[in-house]
């Protein structure tokens, strides 16, 4: 229930929005690397790719950026959310 409250405030709202930004950087970079990995790779251009191909991509690159979300979510947290400390 605190961390509820915590996301309520503004702080909260900063520390959503900076991992959606997180998400969506590490979204772009993966499936960039990925899809054009698979490209150089396989010799497979996207025109070409299956259904199987696009699900089974499409899943990797949500799986990688979801954890480097959680990954960059603790410094954020401690970031935005820690306890302000003022000397």
């Amino acid at each position: 229930m605190m961390v509820r409250a915590k996301l309520n405030t503004p702080e909260g709202r900063k520390f959503l929005v900076a991992l959606f930004v997180v998400f969506m950087i590490a979204a772009t970079c993966v499936g960039r690397a990925t899809i054009v990995g698979v490209i150089e790779q396989y010799n497979i251009p996207l025109s070409h790719w299956t259904t199987s191909m696009f699900v089974l991509q499409s899943a990797m690159i949500f799986v990688y950026s979801l954890v480097f979300t959680v990954l960059l979510a603790i410094p954020l947290g401690i970031f935005f959310l820690g306890g302000s400390e003022k000397k």
